[in-house]
């Protein structure tokens, strides 16, 4: 038994639109709300959908990878690469002259550029495995190794794919909890008094 998609807990096509979205969310609401008798479970699993695919990031991440992420995990995951960078940096900078949330902010957008230039770069990859594996014949009867091969290193970067798109969700939230800081003495002791 497949599990099903967002877009079938949704009892949506891939193809529909965001007012299709938003009013069949709304029906489904009311039918399966915990409040009004309906199964506590169902309803978690369409808000869960309606909050994907309502948003037009989370949605197109949906559909390019077929996954979804806890904002809550992606929020611990950015909190720990940003600890993980504040020990690194710590060591390095001169905390009198160095402003500690530039070069941190520097740090996430060099892994975001190196990031969408592997994603880039395995994009091609899969697009050369796949006509490979098109074109890859057995002259005779039996079973295609090669072809299996292609396709086992298609799955494999597919599968890194959706690592490095889920990385960049983490980069783009840890750019978000940076704005909320600042990097001065001057400030911290008009703060203080």
């Amino acid at each position: 038994m497949e599990t099903p998609t967002l877009y079938d807990e949704l009892e949506l096509h891939k193809r529909c639109t965001s007012d299709e979205i938003k009013q069949k969310y709304r029906i489904l609401a009311q039918i399966h709300h915990p409040d009004k008798g309906g199964d506590e479970e169902k309803f978690k699993r369409i808000k869960l959908a309606y909050e994907i695919l309502s948003d037009p990031k989370k949605r197109e991440h949906y559909d390019s990878t077929g996954e979804h992420y806890d904002e809550a995990e992606t929020n611990n995951e950015a909190l720990s690469r940003l600890c993980e960078m504040v020990s690194h940096f710590t060591q390095q900078i001169n905390p009198d002259g160095d402003d500690l949330i530039a070069r941190l902010k520097i740090e996430v957008y060099q892994a975001q550029h190196h990031t969408n230039n592997t994603i880039i770069e395995s994009n091609n990859i899969i697009r050369k495995l796949d006509i490979i594996s098109n074109k890859i014949r057995l002259k005779k009867e039996g079973e295609n190794l090669l072809k299996s091969f292609v396709e086992t290193k298609i799955s494999q970067a597919q599968l890194e794919l959706v690592k490095h798109e889920r990385s960049l969700l983490v980069f783009k939230k840890m750019l978000e909890i940076l704005e909320d800081y600042h990097f001065s003495n001057d400030e911290w002791k008009l703060l203080i008094q």
